[in-house]
């Protein structure tokens, strides 16, 4: 989709004239293709913001190829969970985002009322990345420390932090 020049393509760069050395980078890693519901096939690209005050628009090895692994039926993500999980019983049903989040916000909110923040603990890893850095996404660290505000996190490869 889109065309050579600037304002015809998403990464607003014009394709029309040689691009300058290092202006910027686009790799096979952070192309995919994939299949919507309907059955319509779409080229995607990943790239960083940059924008973005966390990482200055720069991409970590996982991140630069997020594209790679988005799900595809013929490609790496194959194999990737299409829906959340709610273990039940004694197996793994999948279900529904509304009801995935529900349960989540439903139980998070029991215990913080019943137990406070200190209620809520976390059991992760952290690779010192992206401001927040916990389970690789910056999301995670916002949840734990700003959101839900629990000091109650254990960082199995950082003692120091424990």
């Amino acid at each position: 989709e889109g065309g050579r020049a600037a304002g015809q393509n998403a990464l607003g760069v014009d394709f029309t004239k040689q691009v300058p050395a290092y202006g910027v980078t686009m790799t096979r890693a952070m192309t995919n293709t994939i299949t919507d519901k309907a059955g319509k096939r779409w080229s995607i690209m990943i790239v960083p913001d940059k924008e973005c005050v966390v990482n200055s628009g720069l991409s970590s090895t996982r991140g630069g190829k997020m594209a790679s692994y988005m799900y595809a039926h013929d490609g790496i993500g194959r194999e990737r969970l299409k829906n959340p999980r709610i273990f039940l019983g004694d197996q793994w049903l999948d279900t529904g985002w509304d009801q995935a989040l529900a349960l989540y916000a439903g139980l998070t909110k029991k215990i913080l009322d019943n137990d406070g923040p200190s209620g809520v603990m976390f059991d992760c890893f952290d690779h010192g990345g992206a401001g927040g850095g916990f389970e690789n996404t910056w999301g995670t660290g916002k949840l734990m420390f700003s959101a839900l505000q629990t000091p109650m996190v254990r960082i199995h490869n950082r003692p120091a932090y424990n």
